[in-house]
Formats: structure tokens, sequence, C-alpha cells
């Protein structure tokens, strides 16, 4: 025989009222992380790629047309300061090995500065330091991480601001080879 159960925690999950308050407190917190990545995306740059060519902190040549004409790019803004881009940045990493990233570091110091970071935390894609926040500027970008898929036709094809996921970006970027 089975035996009734009538804790207070078993009372409070039956009820309908728990339920109307979790789902309504789930509303406005999802509604407020809409409305925050949507404020900090308004100002991102859309259809084509701003142009970007320029030299990683090593010195190599970077060209973002030239990357992106075999496969999509992941242009991916950060900063050393940044809590979440310490959780994003393995996962860009990680994408690396499959396709081309360019990644802008954004108020992370000097050159040997930013390459001594990305020694730290065993990070291997090209990097370029935007020193003076012209590449930022250009793309729109008002917070960190921020991420661009860039297509074929270097137009951008996803962007996205704040946490997001290694599958995530994955996915846009497959979403991009079409």
């Amino acid at each position: 025989m089975l035996k009734k159960i009538s804790t207070p925690l078993y009372q409070k999950l039956k009820s309908r009222e728990f339920w109307l308050k979790l789902t309504k407190e789930l509303v406005i917190v999802i509604a407020l992380v809409s409305a925050l990545s949507f404020y900090l995306q308004f100002e991102m740059a859309s259809g084509h790629a701003p142009k970007l060519t320029t030299e990683t902190i090593n010195g190599k040549p970077i060209d973002l047309a030239t990357l992106s004409s075999d496969k999509p790019t992941l242009v991916y803004f950060w900063g050393s300061w940044c809590g979440y881009c310490k959780f994003t940045s393995p996962m860009v990493e990680s994408i690396s090995k499959d396709h081309p990233v360019i990644s802008i570091a954004i108020a992370s110091g000097k050159n040997w500065e930013v390459q001594q970071y990305l020694e730290q935390k065993q990070l291997s894609f090209a990097a370029i330091n935007d020193i003076n926040n012209t590449i930022s500027q250009a793309w729109g970008v008002n917070g960190v991480p921020a991420i661009f898929v860039i297509d074929k036709n270097g137009n951008i094809a996803s962007k996205t601001t704040g946490p997001t996921s290694n599958w995530g970006m994955r996915l846009r970027l497959w979403l991009a080879s079409f």
C-alpha cells in the first residue's frame, strides 16, 4: 500500500498558485533577458560585414573577405577582463579547429599582454588587438562577448552578444553554409 505524502513541499508543488507564480516569474526573467539582448544587439552591424583587413597581434595579415570566401567565418569580440568570455573563448578555440575564426580583443592591453593572456588560457585562434576600439565601433559592438557569423558572400548571417554555447555557434555556422 502506498503511503500518502503530505510534506509541506509536496503540498506546495501540488498547488496551482505555486505554478502560476513560477510561470509568471519565468516569463518576466525571459522578457528581461530578451530585452537586454535586443538592446545590446540593436546597434550591431547587419547586412554586408564591415571590411576587416588588418594584422593579428603576431603581425600576420588577416582579411575577412578572403577567409569567408570558402566557408562561414566566426568573428569573435572579447576581452581578457570579461567573465563570460572566460567560458566562451574555449568554445571558440574548439570551433577554430573546424572553421575560420577571427577574434578581436577589446580593452585588453598591449599586443604582448593579449598574447600572454591567450597563452595562459591555451588559446591559439587568430587575435587582433582593437586598441582604439575602431573595429568594435565599425561593427557596432557594445558588449562582449559578441559573435558574428559571416557567410560565403560576406554577409552577416548571424549575430549575438552575451553567453552562448558551442552547439549554438556551430549551428549558426552550419546554417550560414547554405
